[in-house]
């Protein structure tokens, strides 16, 4: 960069940026998302504050290049935050040029925010779209198995707050499913699945789940909601659409796996359908 570029302060903020990757490392999936979105905008504001040290355009330009590498990284796991972060990263650079007063240097901010808007603005929508097919099935809309553990995560983390009631877990089953695929086609089948969906999700509340486990089994998570309650939400799914489903009900502890919740819930299921049988 130049014999005045500031090497010292360059190697503290290397080290900085060392521990934090080290430590994310370390703690793995025990870090909360917040806190990777948190150390982005860290590494901006240090970069930022190398940028306003940069004795010359080319090392200015130099240290621009990390903006547009956060950017990406913003963009495809926090592809909803894109924009703020790009705005962010726009910002800083702008402020930290105009500090430094580096002569000439107008161009490199408007290329690189032009840069950043496009990439950042891109990769976000091809996350966007990566992960709806990964958590979503594709016949019906729903979440899928991997969809509903993220769910479920979610409201793990928010039944920690103190004020959280109970979650209610549904297994729902659709009676006699087998005999519509082997009298009218799997087509119809799918058919009947998909217009099922549609019509529950369209009565099921804000805050509720609902997600296909497998062929016509699916999982309705109903935050903040009693058994009780749950009751009358499972009456509005059979009043939406005239398919015939049996339910078992469990009370789910966020404390605990989601999948020891479902399969109380199934064997509830699997209860009602024996009885019903008999």
């Amino acid at each position: 960069m130049s014999e005045r570029a500031p090497v010292t302060i360059g190697w503290w903020t290397l080290g900085l940026a060392v521990l934090l990757a080290g430590a994310t490392f370390w703690w793995g999936d025990r870090v909360p998302r917040w806190v990777l979105f948190a150390e982005n905008g860290v590494i901006t504001v240090i970069n930022s504050f190398l940028v306003t040290q940069a004795a010359t355009t080319g090392g200015a330009v130099i240290d621009a290049f990390a903006y547009i590498w956060l950017s990406v990284y913003t963009a495809a796991f926090f592809p909803r935050l894109w924009l703020p972060f790009a705005t962010l990263v726009s910002a800083g650079f702008g402020v930290a040029l105009l500090i430094n007063d580096l002569p000439g240097m107008f161009t490199a901010w408007l290329l690189l925010t032009i840069s950043v808007m496009t990439a950042s603005g891109v990769v976000s929508q091809v996350s966007r779209m990566m992960l709806g097919r990964m958590s979503t099935d594709s016949l019906t809309g729903a979440l899928n198995r991997s969809g509903l553990a993220e769910a479920a995560r979610r409201l793990s983390l928010r039944g920690r707050r103190r004020d959280a009631r109970q979650v209610t877990v549904a297994a729902l089953d659709l009676d006699g499913f087998k005999a519509v695929n082997d009298e009218t086609g799997h087509a119809a089948g799918d058919r009947l699945l998909a217009d099922a969906t549609a019509a529950w999700r369209a009565v099921l509340r804000h805050d509720d789940v609902l997600a296909r486990v497998g062929g016509d089994e699916f999982i309705v998570l109903m935050p903040d909601t009693t058994a009780t309650e749950a009751t009358s939400v499972l009456d509005r799914l059979r009043d939406s659409h005239p398919v015939a489903w049996s339910a078992g009900l469990a009370t789910w502890h966020t404390d605990e796996p989601i999948e020891a919740c479902i399969q109380r819930a199934d064997r509830e299921l699997y209860a009602v359908k024996h009885a019903r049988a008999a």
